[in-house]
Protein backbone atom coordinates (compact mmCIF):
# COMPACT_ATOMS: atom_id res chain seq x y z
CA UNK A 1 0.00 0.00 0.00
CA UNK A 2 1.15 3.68 -0.78
CA UNK A 3 -0.58 6.95 1.14
CA UNK A 4 -2.35 7.51 -2.27
CA UNK A 5 -3.70 4.15 -3.31
CA UNK A 6 -4.32 0.83 -1.67
CA UNK A 7 -1.94 -2.28 -3.15
CA UNK A 8 -3.29 -5.19 -1.88
CA UNK A 9 -1.26 -6.92 0.46
CA UNK A 10 2.06 -9.48 0.15
CA UNK A 11 2.86 -12.77 1.65
CA UNK A 12 1.56 -13.42 5.19
CA UNK A 13 3.37 -14.32 8.37
CA UNK A 14 0.96 -17.00 9.99
CA UNK A 15 1.19 -16.25 14.04
CA UNK A 16 0.00 -19.57 15.67
CA UNK A 17 -0.28 -19.65 19.15
CA UNK A 18 0.50 -22.90 20.77
CA UNK A 19 0.28 -24.19 24.76
CA UNK A 20 3.62 -26.73 23.44
CA UNK A 21 5.48 -24.40 21.05
CA UNK A 22 7.79 -26.79 20.54
CA UNK A 23 5.61 -29.83 20.38
CA UNK A 24 3.80 -27.49 17.24
CA UNK A 25 7.37 -26.85 15.40
CA UNK A 26 7.78 -30.34 15.22
CA UNK A 27 4.62 -30.55 14.05
CA UNK A 28 5.49 -27.99 11.08
CA UNK A 29 8.50 -29.86 10.43
CA UNK A 30 6.63 -32.85 9.80
CA UNK A 31 3.93 -31.28 7.56
CA UNK A 32 6.09 -28.97 5.66
CA UNK A 33 9.08 -31.69 4.99
CA UNK A 34 11.77 -29.73 6.74
CA UNK A 35 14.62 -30.22 9.11
CA UNK A 36 14.40 -30.04 12.58
CA UNK A 37 15.22 -25.40 13.04
CA UNK A 38 14.77 -25.04 9.79
CA UNK A 39 12.84 -21.93 8.67
CA UNK A 40 9.36 -23.02 8.46
CA UNK A 41 8.77 -20.98 5.26
CA UNK A 42 6.64 -21.51 1.76
CA UNK A 43 6.51 -19.70 -0.76
CA UNK A 44 4.36 -17.42 0.18
CA UNK A 45 4.14 -17.22 3.86
CA UNK A 46 5.48 -18.19 6.86
CA UNK A 47 4.62 -20.04 10.34
CA UNK A 48 5.41 -18.43 13.35
CA UNK A 49 4.73 -20.03 16.83
CA UNK A 50 3.40 -17.79 19.84
CA UNK A 51 3.30 -19.60 23.00
CA UNK A 52 -0.30 -19.20 24.79
CA UNK A 53 -3.43 -20.60 24.17
CA UNK A 54 -5.72 -18.93 21.02
CA UNK A 55 -8.05 -17.53 23.68
CA UNK A 56 -5.88 -15.67 25.01
CA UNK A 57 -3.10 -15.09 22.47
CA UNK A 58 -5.41 -15.61 19.09
CA UNK A 59 -4.23 -16.55 15.65
CA UNK A 60 -3.16 -13.94 13.21
CA UNK A 61 -2.19 -13.50 9.42
CA UNK A 62 0.28 -10.43 9.53
CA UNK A 63 0.13 -9.10 5.74
CA UNK A 64 3.01 -8.40 4.43
CA UNK A 65 3.70 -4.73 3.03
CA UNK A 66 6.64 -3.60 1.23
CA UNK A 67 6.34 0.05 3.10
CA UNK A 68 5.54 -0.67 6.30
CA UNK A 69 4.86 3.29 7.53
CA UNK A 70 2.63 4.14 4.33
CA UNK A 71 0.38 1.19 4.85
CA UNK A 72 -0.33 1.34 8.83
CA UNK A 73 -0.92 5.34 8.16
CA UNK A 74 -3.44 4.22 5.05
CA UNK A 75 -5.00 1.41 7.42
CA UNK A 76 -5.15 3.94 10.66
CA UNK A 77 -7.44 6.63 8.09
CA UNK A 78 -9.46 3.81 7.15
CA UNK A 79 -10.29 2.95 10.69
CA UNK A 80 -8.43 0.20 11.78
CA UNK A 81 -7.10 0.47 15.15
CA UNK A 82 -3.05 -0.76 15.79
CA UNK A 83 -0.58 -1.33 18.13
CA UNK A 84 3.20 -1.74 17.37
CA UNK A 85 4.38 -4.37 18.93
CA UNK A 86 7.92 -4.37 17.55
CA UNK A 87 9.72 -2.32 14.43
CA UNK A 88 7.45 -3.34 11.39
CA UNK A 89 5.34 -5.24 12.86
CA UNK A 90 1.74 -3.93 13.75
CA UNK A 91 -1.33 -6.08 15.23
CA UNK A 92 -4.82 -4.69 15.07
CA UNK A 93 -6.32 -4.17 18.11
CA UNK A 94 -10.37 -5.46 17.72
CA UNK A 95 -9.84 -7.11 14.55
CA UNK A 96 -8.01 -9.61 16.77
CA UNK A 97 -6.86 -12.26 13.80
CA UNK A 98 -5.27 -9.39 11.26
CA UNK A 99 -2.21 -7.10 11.25
CA UNK A 100 0.46 -5.93 9.11
CA UNK A 101 4.11 -6.70 9.15
CA UNK A 102 7.44 -5.22 6.76
CA UNK A 103 8.01 -7.54 4.00
CA UNK A 104 10.98 -9.32 4.34
CA UNK A 105 13.62 -11.52 1.92
CA UNK A 106 11.87 -15.32 1.96
CA UNK A 107 13.52 -18.03 3.05
CA UNK A 108 11.98 -20.86 1.38
CA UNK A 109 13.79 -24.25 2.00
CA UNK A 110 13.65 -26.34 -1.25
CA UNK A 111 13.02 -29.80 -1.62
CA UNK A 112 9.50 -30.04 -0.53
CA UNK A 113 6.25 -30.90 -2.16
CA UNK A 114 4.27 -28.68 -0.54
CA UNK A 115 4.99 -25.19 -2.04
CA UNK A 116 2.78 -23.02 -1.00
CA UNK A 117 -0.55 -21.12 1.14
CA UNK A 118 -3.48 -22.21 -1.44
CA UNK A 119 -6.16 -19.92 1.29
CA UNK A 120 -6.36 -19.02 4.31
CA UNK A 121 -10.14 -19.75 6.38
CA UNK A 122 -11.59 -17.00 8.42
CA UNK A 123 -14.66 -17.07 10.64
CA UNK A 124 -16.86 -14.16 10.62
CA UNK A 125 -20.08 -13.35 12.27
CA UNK A 126 -20.91 -10.43 9.84
CA UNK A 127 -21.10 -10.32 6.36
CA UNK A 128 -20.40 -6.50 5.63
CA UNK A 129 -18.17 -6.50 8.07
CA UNK A 130 -15.51 -8.93 6.42
CA UNK A 131 -16.16 -7.20 3.19
CA UNK A 132 -15.50 -4.05 5.15
CA UNK A 133 -12.08 -5.69 6.66
CA UNK A 134 -10.73 -7.69 3.68
CA UNK A 135 -11.97 -5.57 0.86
CA UNK A 136 -12.06 -2.12 1.55
CA UNK A 137 -9.81 -2.12 4.42
CA UNK A 138 -7.31 -4.40 3.31
CA UNK A 139 -7.74 -3.84 -0.36
CA UNK A 140 -8.00 -7.41 -1.32
CA UNK A 141 -10.09 -7.85 -4.34
CA UNK A 142 -13.59 -9.20 -3.55
CA UNK A 143 -14.03 -12.05 -6.02
CA UNK A 144 -16.53 -14.08 -5.24
CA UNK A 145 -19.84 -14.89 -2.76
CA UNK A 146 -21.68 -18.22 -2.63
CA UNK A 147 -24.14 -19.97 -0.42
CA UNK A 148 -23.30 -23.22 1.42
CA UNK A 149 -26.08 -23.81 4.12
CA UNK A 150 -28.72 -22.78 6.64
CA UNK A 151 -27.64 -19.00 5.95
CA UNK A 152 -23.66 -20.12 5.75
CA UNK A 153 -21.76 -17.94 2.95
CA UNK A 154 -18.14 -18.40 1.92
CA UNK A 155 -16.55 -14.87 0.93
CA UNK A 156 -13.77 -14.96 -0.84
CA UNK A 157 -10.63 -12.50 -1.58
CA UNK A 158 -7.60 -11.95 -3.64
CA UNK A 159 -4.57 -10.81 -2.73
CA UNK A 160 -1.59 -11.29 -5.07
CA UNK A 161 0.00 -14.38 -3.39
CA UNK A 162 -3.36 -15.88 -1.23
CA UNK A 163 -6.45 -16.15 -1.44
CA UNK A 164 -8.62 -15.31 1.54
CA UNK A 165 -12.04 -17.92 2.62
CA UNK A 166 -14.40 -15.99 4.98
CA UNK A 167 -17.04 -18.09 6.12
CA UNK A 168 -19.88 -16.13 7.56
CA UNK A 169 -22.83 -17.28 9.61
CA UNK A 170 -21.11 -19.59 12.17
CA UNK A 171 -20.40 -16.73 14.77
CA UNK A 172 -21.98 -15.17 17.73
CA UNK A 173 -23.58 -12.07 16.58
CA UNK A 174 -20.98 -9.27 17.28
CA UNK A 175 -18.02 -11.86 17.82
CA UNK A 176 -14.74 -10.79 16.04
CA UNK A 177 -13.42 -12.19 12.77
CA UNK A 178 -10.66 -15.52 13.61
CA UNK A 179 -8.20 -17.34 11.77
CA UNK A 180 -9.77 -20.58 11.73
CA UNK A 181 -7.85 -22.62 9.14
CA UNK A 182 -5.22 -23.18 6.38
CA UNK A 183 -5.13 -25.22 3.16
CA UNK A 184 -1.55 -25.72 2.24
CA UNK A 185 -0.98 -26.44 -1.90
CA UNK A 186 1.02 -30.00 -2.98
CA UNK A 187 3.05 -30.32 -6.03
CA UNK A 188 2.42 -33.72 -4.99
CA UNK A 189 -0.11 -34.63 -3.06
CA UNK A 190 0.30 -38.37 -3.19
CA UNK A 191 3.86 -38.08 -1.83
CA UNK A 192 2.59 -35.66 0.85
CA UNK A 193 -0.22 -37.80 2.32
CA UNK A 194 2.43 -41.00 2.24
CA UNK A 195 5.38 -39.61 3.42
CA UNK A 196 2.98 -38.03 6.35
CA UNK A 197 1.32 -41.36 7.11
CA UNK A 198 5.00 -42.95 7.10
CA UNK A 199 5.39 -40.24 10.08
CA UNK A 200 2.89 -41.40 11.75
CA UNK A 201 1.17 -38.19 11.37
CA UNK A 202 -2.74 -38.06 11.72
CA UNK A 203 -4.38 -37.45 7.94
CA UNK A 204 -7.46 -38.12 6.49
CA UNK A 205 -8.02 -40.53 3.56
CA UNK A 206 -7.66 -38.31 0.15
CA UNK A 207 -11.13 -37.74 -1.34
CA UNK A 208 -12.67 -35.21 -4.33
CA UNK A 209 -11.99 -31.10 -3.42
CA UNK A 210 -14.95 -29.01 -3.53
CA UNK A 211 -12.80 -27.01 -6.95
CA UNK A 212 -13.59 -29.84 -9.84
CA UNK A 213 -10.60 -31.21 -10.06
CA UNK A 214 -9.02 -31.85 -7.20
CA UNK A 215 -8.11 -33.78 -4.45
CA UNK A 216 -7.67 -32.73 -0.87
CA UNK A 217 -6.90 -34.72 2.52
CA UNK A 218 -6.82 -33.08 5.98
CA UNK A 219 -3.71 -33.35 8.78
CA UNK A 220 -5.62 -34.38 12.42
CA UNK A 221 -2.26 -32.59 14.32
CA UNK A 222 -3.69 -31.14 17.02
CA UNK A 223 -0.19 -29.13 17.44
CA UNK A 224 -0.73 -27.53 14.31
CA UNK A 225 -3.23 -25.22 16.06
CA UNK A 226 -5.15 -24.67 13.25
CA UNK A 227 -7.88 -27.03 11.20
CA UNK A 228 -4.83 -28.09 8.37
CA UNK A 229 -6.22 -28.79 4.63
CA UNK A 230 -3.40 -30.37 1.54
CA UNK A 231 -4.58 -29.86 -2.06
CA UNK A 232 -3.43 -30.14 -4.94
Amino acid sequence: MSSGQARPPVSPVLVVASEDVDASRRAYELLLGVDAGAPLTVENATIELRGGTSEKAPHRALFGTVDFAATTRLLRRRGLALTETSAGRAEADAESSVGVIEAGESAVVPGSELTSVDHLVFNSADRDGAVALFGATLGMDFRLEQSIHDGIHQLFFRAPTVIVEVVVGQGDPGSVTTLWGVAWKSADIDRTHHRLVAADVPVSEMRTGRKAGTRVFSVRDHALGLPTLVID
